[in-house]
């Protein structure tokens, strides 16, 4: 596959992760606690959970939806940002459970697709 088709693909699973995490951020982000973000963050992890490792290497396909899409959708700035928020407020019981739920959802929610993907 040539160079241009691979950006092509990124650059297109870039757009819809984005967009869906916008979307995500938009509706369910509160001033409490960054809801949209988590759910982003553990369907992002999911979704990667589905692809059985090497599955789909080299193709139109893993380059959209691995390096495009899921990357887009879950993105570790924002998670820092918002930590770096509650720590910076002195909510520090907060940014420490949400950096905590963050790992623990997203590493289930990866290992529950894997098991999903692999039966």
């Amino acid at each position: 596959m040539n160079l241009a088709v691979h950006i092509f693909c990124v650059a297109l699973g870039g757009a819809f992760g984005a967009l869906a995490r916008f979307w995500l951020s938009s509706l369910f982000d509160k001033k409490e606690f960054p809801y949209g973000t988590l759910l982003a963050n553990i369907l992002a992890s999911f979704f990667l959970g589905l692809i059985p490792a090497g599955a789909f290497t080299e193709t139109h396909l893993a380059i959209f939806a691995e390096i495009g899409f899921c990357a887009a959708l879950s993105t570790f700035s924002s998670l820092i940002w918002q930590i770096y928020q509650y720590i910076a407020e002195l909510k520090i019981l907060r940014a420490a459970s949400y950096a905590i739920i963050t790992l623990l959802c997203g590493c289930a929610a990866y290992y529950a697709a894997a098991l999903t993907a692999v039966v």
